[in-house]
């Protein structure tokens, strides 16, 4: 039971010629005078009011309404993450961007679970409706902020955050892994997807127009510059395949470099090693890599083993690092080669199908325990939900393909 503060005495008063009566106290501790308004014309209610709002004072049940501003909570929270890694950061201010879209809040204590809803609801129409997974994310990195918030006396209490309940019978992935065929045609339509997302299009309500030849002179270096760059975009392509890495850790990928996820070939393996500065866990880990993307990553040089693994020419020759452009052009290859990934939605083979292949692959190969090292993910519930038991058709024509020709006349003599 909490103790009792009996030194706070509420009292009512009426204050000039206001039409409601004043509850106030003196605050023990700041000696500070605090009034609130009770709402009530009768001195016999007022008391009512000051007593409740007396006993909440004393047994310290009342907290009073934040008056931070959303602006300032935001501010100071991205703050406290400016030490985290790069990925992390960036989802926190994806989150938070997007809950502002949708909702208008001034005060952070306006951040209510009606609005909560309202903006998770809103993510959900349109468009630009983003999946249940990514709504989730939304909402997992404002629940965390807003737990922080009051860990930090910036908020009393953090509203509830109902998470969005899954349909019976849907699906999982977004998309699915694609066949090493699928695979071969992306390979093949490389060039068509930089094409697409470098020459954009007329602008149809411009004051002024490029000339056709002009037009055409650009067109023709673009396709110059989109095939001499063909071969990095393959390099990368293969290394998602064989590696099931995500687009942002492939072009943080480096040789040398201490500040981005490192080729480790010191040890009996070669491993992928994050150093401790670069992820919230704050220590050094080994990440344990397939031997054929072992065996990919050594065919480069030893002499040419500096700077990223993956470097990827610009449309001036600069680094590319924006991981949402470089995971377009692979979407737009994957549009090029025709690779539907989800026939409901249209969907064509992106990144992260690549990554779907690799884990599939490997789900059939190894145990649950080390799928889940080698998909890098936190909690082996991820891996167990997306890839053990995932699939069954697939796997059972993987079954099919590897058995006696023998079983297979037996089937179909029937």
């Amino acid at each position: 039971m909490a103790a009792i503060d009996s030194s706070i005495q509420v009292k009512v008063t009426r204050f000039g010629d206001r039409k409601y009566l004043l509850a106030y106290y003196d605050d023990p501790i700041t000696g500070r005078r605090i009034s609130k308004s009770t709402k009530q014309t009768s001195q016999k209610e007022a008391e009512k009011f000051a007593a409740k709002w007396e006993a909440e004072l004393q047994e310290g049940r009342y907290k009073p309404k934040s008056n931070v501003t959303w602006d300032e909570f935001r501010e100071q929270f991205l703050a406290h993450l400016q030490d985290s890694p790069a990925a992390t950061y960036s989802a926190y201010c994806s989150s938070l961007n997007a809950f502002e879209r949708e909702v208008s809040v001034k005060k952070l204590a306006d951040v209510t679970t009606l609005r909560i809803d309202y903006a998770a609801k809103k993510w959900r129409e349109g468009d630009d409706a983003k999946s249940i997974e990514t709504v989730e994310t939304y909402l997992r990195h404002l629940k965390a902020a807003l737990n922080w918030a009051v860990s930090n006396g910036l908020l009393n209490a953090a509203p509830k955050i109902n998470m969005p309940k899954r349909q019976r019978g849907q699906k999982l992935m977004k998309g699915r892994p694609i066949t090493a065929e699928e695979f071969e045609r992306m390979l093949g339509k490389i060039e068509d997807g930089i094409l697409a997302c470098g020459l954009g299009k007329p602008n149809e309500k411009a004051k002024w127009r490029i000339s056709e030849a002009a037009l055409k002179d650009k067109r023709e270096a673009q396709v110059k510059i989109a095939k001499q760059n063909a071969p990095n975009w393959e390099r990368l392509l293969c290394g998602l395949w064989l590696s099931g890495l995500r687009i942002g850790e492939a072009l943080n990928l480096s040789w040398d470099d201490e500040d981005k996820i490192l080729v480790d070939l010191s040890g009996k393996r070669p491993m992928l090693r994050i150093y401790a500065h670069q992820q919230k866990g704050g220590r050094d880990t080994l990440l344990p890599i397939t031997p054929d993307f072992a065996e990919f990553l050594l065919q480069r040089h030893k002499a040419e083993r500096t700077g990223p693994v993956f470097p990827l020419p610009g449309k001036r020759g600069e680094q590319i690092i924006d991981s949402a452009y470089a995971g377009r052009v692979i979407s737009a290859i994957g549009e090029a080669a025709g690779v539907v990934v989800d026939k409901a939605s249209g969907k064509f083979a992106s990144a992260h199908d690549l990554r779907r292949a690799f884990g599939f692959r490997w789900a059939m190969r190894v145990m649950p325990a080390v799928l889940k090292e080698l998909m890098r993910h936190a909690d082996i519930s991820t891996t167990m939900k997306y890839y053990v038991g995932q699939n069954a058709e697939a796997m059972a024509d993987e079954i099919w393909a590897a058995a006696d020709p023998n079983s297979k006349r037996v089937l179909q003599a029937q």
